[in-house]
C-alpha cells in the first residue's frame, strides 16, 4: 500500500487564510497557477485574497515557505490543522463532556470530566454564547 507523506505547514495561517488553501486543491491542479493566481488577485478581488494579503505582507526569506504551503496544498500532501476547542467556564471550573449512558452533551468538573475538543465553528453552530468560554487545546 502507498501511502502519500503529508508535511506540516511552514508557515502560521489564520483560520480565513486555512480555509483557502483547503480550497486551492479543489480549483487547482497545478500549484504554479494557483501561486500566479493569488499573487494577481489584488485586495478584494477574489477567492483567495486573504492568502493574496498573507504573502505581499511577508518578508521575503518567508516566500518559499509560503509557496511550499501552497505546493503542498494543492497537491493534496499538506497537514492542515484544525485548531480544536474546549468550552470551559472558568468560573466553576466546568466544562462541556460527552454524557454516554444519555447520549448527550453536559456541563462538569474540568478535575472529573474529559472535556469534548470541536473547532470553533462547531462549538459557535451548537451556541455562540460559547464563545468567551472556547479555550484553545494544544495539537
Amino acid at each position: 500500500m502507498n501511502k502519500t507523506k503529508k508535511y506540516k505547514l511552514k508557515l502560521d495561517y489564520t483560520a480565513e487564510e486555512l480555509k483557502e488553501l483547503k480550497e486551492l486543491r479543489v480549483h487547482y491542479f497545478s500549484p504554479m497557477n494557483a501561486v500566479q493566481d493569488i499573487l494577481n488577485v489584488g485586495t478584494g478581488n477574489g477567492p483567495f485574497e486573504n492568502l493574496w494579503s498573507k504573502y505581499s505582507a511577508m518578508n521575503v526569506e518567508d516566500e518559499f515557505d509560503c509557496m511550499a504551503d501552497i505546493n503542498n496544498a494543492v497537491m493534496g500532501t499538506a497537514k492542515i490543522p484544525n485548531k480544536l476547542y474546549i468550552v470551559h467556564d472558568t468560573n466553576t471550573n466546568s466544562v462541556i463532556y460527552h454524557d454516554d449512558i444519555n447520549n448527550k452533551l453536559d456541563w462538569g468538573p474540568l478535575t472529573f470530566y474529559r472535556p469534548v475538543t470541536r473547532t470553533k465553528e462547531e462549538w459557535l453552530e451548537i451556541n455562540p454564547a460559547y464563545e468567551p468560554m472556547l479555550e484553545r487545546v494544544e495539537d
